[in-house]
Order: structure tokens, then C-alpha cells, then sequence
């Protein structure tokens, strides 16, 4: 058996976002396996009604843990350092623009995450990361060694069942017209100028953008969705998962360009719903599409108008890229992710 503690507070915080998300279907999938024996810890952030499916959780001790308590494995997961007693430190990587120069975040959080991921890299035992790209990256970056750094990807669930039809119908506001449909905050990294010019001039389309206000908004984002046609715009703060779900499955595309991504799991949950995707042709994105979205430069809105107005008037088209999405989604589940992470826990222990 092994004993594993996991830092699951980015989930307490929000249960919203890529790495909540990872927190939480890391911690179901531990409470089924039978090599693990699974305890959560959360430094801040809500725990009340919280259900871990089983797993205990615990607020994380201002000190270490008694030697009493160790762990096989204290697993980081939110981007810090738990202050847990364990065998051995595993540390997720889930990007790394906080280590080098961007605009994606303020200079002095960049400075001061920066710094911490630095520290925490150099003192992990093993560096999770969720995608070649980001391993890459911290290779280039001399930040960690080959044999150190193993690369997990994440996973998304297939829905198990055929028509979702019932799914679209429990968003209330869904617009009756087609639709493009965004989801992430709405920040500088994930360039909605992109989006906003891409959907903007096809009338036909309305826009759908499912996030929260992050970092550039008010310098930079504000002002162009304001010049958006207010008729074709809804714009949902946070959306329960089942609703989400009815989101994708009734949208002419999900349009996702960032500049920058560790992962991207919106593009595999665009793709398990039957939604085609359209996102970038660089960093992460098109890694984890591979061949099943349509790939374009995130700096030509016009190539996804172009992809867009295809995808209204060819059918045939539009199947043949949900077909190739379910497919690619298929390749990557929660399961999967996990045993692959039981597996580095082993090569650590042995």
C-alpha cells in the first residue's frame, strides 16, 4: 500500500479551473485504487459540504507532520510545497510562464511564484508535468534533469451516454441561434481578441463565453467585448458541470486560441461532447488536439472565421471532426492519467 498525501487546494478555493479540476479527479481515482491509501490537505479555502468521495481531508498543519505521520508520497498539486512529512516530494508542473518573461500576470506575482516554483523544483524528488510541452520547456530552461521529470497527461470523461440532447436543454439561457462557444477566464493568455474578431463579423453566430474576469480584463479585455454585438453575446460567470456539458454539445465549434497552454483541458471536453474544436497551432493546444481540431495561427482571427463559416454549411466536414474528436478524447482518461501516476510513485519507492 501506498501512503499518499495530495494538496487539493486549489480545488477548495474553486472547484472551477484546469488545475481543480486535476485535484479533484486525482483524488477519485485514488480512492478506488487498491495500492493507494489517500489522505487530501488544503492550506485555505472552503471544506464544508466537500465530498472527497471517501478520501479524508484535513487542514494542512502550520508545521510538518510528525515523523509519526509520514507519507510514502506528499504530492503537490496546486504549484506549492506541502507542509507534509513524506518519503518522498512529487511536485506538478502545470505551466511555466511564471518562469519567464510574459504579460500574462502581474511582474510581481510573476516574481513571487516564480522564485517559489524555482525553489520547489529544485527540491522535488520527482516533477509531474502535464504535457511534453511544459517538460520541455523546463528542460530548455535547465530547471530540472531528464530522469527527474516525467510527463502525465491528463484525462476527461466520456459522457456514457449517446444523445444530449436533455443536457442542452438544462441551460436556460442557451441562445436559439448557432453559436461559438468559449470557455476559460478571460485573460490576456487566452487572447479573446482572437475570438472576438473571428466571430464578430458572421452574423449568423452569436457568442457564448463561459469564464471569469483574470488578469488583463480591465486593460485589455473589457473594452472589446463591450464593442461586441451585446444581441449575440452571453457571457455565464461559472456553470455547473452538467450545464457545461449541454454548452459544448450545442455549439457550432469551441473556439480556444490561447498563446499559451500547460494542458488545455477544455479542447478534450469540447471533443468528448461532440463539440468540433478550433484552437492553436502552438504550445500545448496543439499537442493535446493532435490531428481531431481544426489548428490555426492565434495571431489570424481570419483563418477560424474562415474554419467557422466551413463548419456552418459543410455537414459532412463537421461530422468527420466530432468523429476524430470522441476518438482523441478516448485517449485520454482519468484512469489512465493515474495508473500512469501510481507508476512514477513506484519508480520513486523502489
Amino acid at each position: 500500500m501506498i501512503r499518499v498525501a495530495f494538496d487539493v487546494t486549489s480545488y477548495l478555493q474553486s472547484p472551477y479551473g484546469g488545475i481543480a479540476q486535476t485535484c479533484l479527479n486525482t483524488i477519485h481515482q485514488a480512492s478506488a485504487h487498491r495500492e493507494v491509501e489517500a489522505c487530501a490537505y488544503y492550506r485555505r479555502g472552503k471544506s464544508g459540504r466537500v465530498d472527497l468521495f471517501g478520501v479524508p481531508l484535513i487542514r494542512m498543519p502550520l508545521l510538518p507532520l510528525a515523523p509519526a505521520k509520514e507519507y510514502d508520497v506528499v504530492h503537490a498539486l496546486c504549484h506549492r510545497r506541502p507542509r507534509l512529512k513524506g518519503r518522498n516530494l512529487v511536485y506538478t508542473v502545470h505551466d511555466v510562464w511564471s518562469l519567464v518573461p510574459n504579460n500574462y500576470q502581474s511582474a510581481a506575482f510573476q516574481r513571487k511564484v516564480g522564485r517559489r516554483m524555482r525553489r520547489e523544483i529544485a527540491r522535488a524528488d520527482l516533477v509531474i508535468t502535464d504535457s511534453e510541452c511544459t517538460r520541455e520547456s523546463l528542460l530548455a530552461l535547465e530547471l530540472v534533469e531528464t530522469d527527474r521529470c516525467r510527463t502525465v497527461p491528463l484525462g476527461v470523461r466520456i459522457p456514457q451516454y449517446n444523445d444530449l440532447t436533455s443536457e442542452k436543454s438544462k441551460v436556460a439561457r442557451t441562445p436559439d441561434r448557432p453559436y461559438v462557444l468559449f470557455v476559460g477566464r478571460l485573460e490576456n493568455r487566452k487572447n479573446l481578441g482572437h475570438v472576438f474578431a473571428a466571430v464578430a463579423p458572421l452574423s449568423q453566430l452569436d457568442l457564448v463565453l463561459v469564464g471569469e474576469p483574470g488578469f488583463g480584463y480591465e486593460e485589455n479585455i473589457k473594452g472589446l467585448l463591450d464593442r461586441f454585438p451585446h444581441d449575440r453575446r452571453h457571457l455565464f460567470s461559472r456553470v455547473p458541470p452538467a450545464e457545461l456539458a449541454g454548452l459544448y454539445f450545442g455549439a457550432t465549434a469551441t473556439l480556444l486560441p490561447s498563446l499559451e497552454e500547460g494542458f488545455g483541458l477544455p479542447i478534450l471536453e469540447a471533443m468528448a461532447h461532440k463539440s468540433p474544436v478550433i484552437t492553436s497551432n502552438c504550445s500545448a493546444c496543439a499537442e493535446v488536439a493532435g490531428e481531431a481540431a481544426i489548428k490555426v495561427d492565434p495571431a489570424d482571427p481570419d483563418q477560424s472565421r474562415a474554419a467557422l463559416q466551413r463548419l456552418l454549411h459543410d455537414s459532412v466536414w463537421r461530422s468527420s471532426l466530432v468523429e476524430a474528436g470522441l476518438k482523441r478524447a478516448g485517449m485520454f482518461s482519468w484512469s489512465r492519467y493515474f495508473e500512469n501516476l501510481i507508476s512514477a510513485y513506484r519508480s520513486l519507492l523502489s
